[in-house]
């Protein structure tokens, strides 16, 4: 039995044959739930500090800010300097950042000024760590497993959008918000354990100064912007990021003035969300094998903005719990599937630098969202926030979502062939 039921887990999970992506995907479900748990901390700690949806916007755009300069840089040092080594520092920089943040919360020394400088910093460090540890899993798992591999990691993120929210909302109601940043803290101890086990990999001689640093950087621009394909779909997840990750900032708005509740029921919205997102990843997982389907780009988004626009109109909490985990869901699909056809279009020589792009145009973006929706519901309410960016959600992929499909297939056979050098056990 338990041979049988090994078997069918690697035939239907084969990135987790490899060793050294197992350890990192392990380590990461401690991990990511602490920093779901941060996730939910932070929006709250600063709107119970300043009591302004317009601050919490302008907090959501600051944290991002880092991502929409710094991005395409990070992707091109992940192209050149060894990924493990980079991951690894920046874990431990997200480390001290957290742990900082709960020891002004336990001191009562938290201001507004100091939380966004700190959340400032942790975006910086993330802006590094996110393409870094993304072109990491195709050299662990190699290109075959690649799409498993993000599936998987996908599942994890989202099983942990599922708890740590729900975890945080416990803990903040229980004892306070600065053990959400504490547990985060210490979260992040399994993921360095696990890249110290993981073996190293060859030293490469950098040769980067400020102007190749440039020069390559453009030319990853120039990479990705020549290819029709690529810069579709690269269009259609900066859009997302614009329009469809506003929840940090909405979600606080939406529970306090539209339903009357608190932490818990806040932490129940992204818990719902989360379930949504595990379920879509755990399908993308076993849809792994067949490669990314162009019909999710397109299908996805339009489900997102109707989701919103159902937020806009839902008079009672179930509803929106509802309509949160098929926001999930739609949301993980889309991403997934433009992350790993992005990945695995990319040339060996620029995947760094595309991952980049990739979260450039997704978390870079994010910011304006952050700030058109705090603005928004400093109008008229989280409501008004939601109906609006839902409608221009929808309206952006009507007009330019339906032509991913038609070059999509044609011009990844044109490009270049690659392999994906992987680890073995």
């Amino acid at each position: 039995m338990t041979g049988s039921l090994s078997s069918r887990i690697a035939l239907q999970f084969p990135a987790l044959s490899h060793r050294p992506f197992r350890l990192f995907w392990s380590a990461q479900i401690v991990s990511l739930t602490g920093t779901w748990m941060q996730n939910l901390a932070l929006p709250w700690l600063v709107y119970q500090l300043t009591n302004s949806p317009f601050l919490l916007g302008l907090t959501g755009t600051l944290q991002f800010m880092p991502q929409l300069l710094l991005s395409p840089f990070a992707g091109t040092l992940a192209d050149h300097v060894p990924k493990r080594t980079l991951v690894l520092i920046t874990q431990s920089l997200m480390t001290l950042i957290s742990a900082l943040m709960g020891l002004l919360c336990f001191l009562n020394w938290a201001n507004f000024p100091t939380i966004v400088l700190l959340a400032v910093l942790a975006g910086l460090a993330n802006t590094l760590d996110v393409p870094v540890r993304q072109a990491l899993v195709g050299e662990l798992v190699g290109k075959d497993h690649l799409m498993n591999a993000i599936a998987l990691n996908s599942a994890v993120f989202n099983g942990a959008r599922i708890f740590g929210p729900a975890l945080a909302g416990l803990v903040m109601a229980l004892w306070g918000v600065a053990w959400c940043f504490t547990l985060n803290a210490l979260s992040f101890l399994p993921a360095i354990a696990a890249l110290s086990l993981i073996p190293r990999q060859p030293r490469r001689e950098l040769g980067l100064s400020l102007r190749t640093l440039w020069e390559s950087t453009l030319q990853g621009f120039v990479y990705a912007f020549g290819n029709r394909h690529l810069r579709r779909i690269l269009v259609s997840v900066a859009l997302m990021g614009i329009l469809a990750f506003n929840f940090s900032v909405l979600l606080p708005v939406l529970v306090k003035q539209s339903f009357g509740l608190g932490e818990a029921a806040f932490g129940g919205l992204l818990s719902a969300m989360g379930v949504g997102s595990l379920l879509s990843a755990l399908m993308m997982a076993g849809f792994s094998k067949n490669g990314p389907k162009a019909i999710f780009l397109r299908a996805a988004p339009l489900v997102t903005a109707v989701t919103f626009v159902g937020l806009a109109l839902a008079s009672s909490y179930v509803l929106a719990l509802i309509l949160m985990g098929i926001a999930g869901f739609a949301n993980i699909t889309f991403f997934t599937t433009a992350n790993s056809d992005l990945q695995g279009s990319a040339e060996i020589p620029y995947r760094g630098r595309v991952i980049a792009l990739y979260s450039l145009f997704f978390g870079g973006m994010t910011p304006f969202g952050n700030f058109l929706s705090g603005t928004l519901a400093q109008t008229g309410g989280a409501k008004l926030a939601f109906l609006v960016t839902g409608g221009l959600l929808f309206g952006s992929f009507v007009i330019l979502g339906l032509g991913i499909a038609r070059t999509g297939r044609r011009e990844r056979e044109n490009l270049p062939g690659s392999t994906l050098d992987g680890f073995d056990d």
